[in-house]
């Protein structure tokens, strides 16, 4: 099994993808589900653009810099302020009548956003198997469940086009694939792979806290009804 097939299998195969939360919204999810995830991610969308900086910012290889800046310049819509990922994710909460004035970032998704800031300062590879598997990878197989959750809520009541939903699926897509291309061309040592594979499987467990944070709000509601 060569790395790119090994960390695609670490991906798939991990719990953070059979999380609660998330089993139980592919289920069912509510109005306040989705807001509160929505929520929550908007803090990661934030830091998705600085942890790809950094991670540039970490390797001397201009071929490298070259797909990272441009999985960058992705997020932000090219150019355009009203594409960039953020600015799509804020659109689309306005649309819900998300109160923004009481938009508060949750200690578990503080403590993912920390954690990746420190995988990432691990080094250059470690960054790498942070930000393409445990990210542009996992987000594919994250989101989806998400969406059609969304569109099964949409069923049941009136909301926007989940235009974010689209978007991210889309660009991940491409994203995923050439940072997996960027990882075989660049991780040719055993060292080298060893630490994407290791940042990899750190990043993913460190989504997991994402996921505890959405649980305990659940437990929260639960016992005061």
């Amino acid at each position: 099994m060569n790395i790119v097939e090994t960390l695609k299998k670490d991906v798939e195969t991990h719990p953070v993808l059979k999380s609660q939360w998330l089993l139980e919204r592919n289920l069912s999810m509510s109005f306040n589900d989705l807001i509160l995830w929505l929520s929550q991610e908007y803090f990661v969308s934030i830091g998705f653009v600085d942890w790809f900086l950094q991670v540039a910012a970490k390797t001397r290889d201009q071929n490298a810099k070259i797909v990272l800046v441009e999985n960058i310049w992705g997020e932000l819509g090219e150019g355009k302020i009203a594409d960039t990922h953020v600015s799509i994710l804020i659109e689309f909460l306005t649309k819900l009548n998300f109160d923004f004035s009481n938009h508060n970032l949750l200690p578990e998704t503080k403590t993912y956003l920390d954690k990746m800031e420190t995988i990432i300062g691990k080094g250059f590879f470690y960054g790498l198997g942070a930000l393409g598997p445990a990210n542009e990878y996992l987000l594919k197989l994250e989101y989806s469940q998400i969406s059609d959750a969304y569109q099964k809520l949409k069923t049941e009541m009136t909301l926007p086009e989940g235009k974010f939903f689209q978007v991210n699926l889309d660009a991940d897509e491409g994203h995923s694939q050439r940072m997996f291309e960027l990882i075989a061309e660049t991780a040719v040592t055993e060292e080298s792979k060893s630490q994407v594979i290791e940042g990899n499987l750190l990043a993913l467990a460190a989504r997991e806290d994402f996921y505890i944070g959405l649980t305990r709000l659940d437990r929260e509601r639960l016992t005061k009804v």
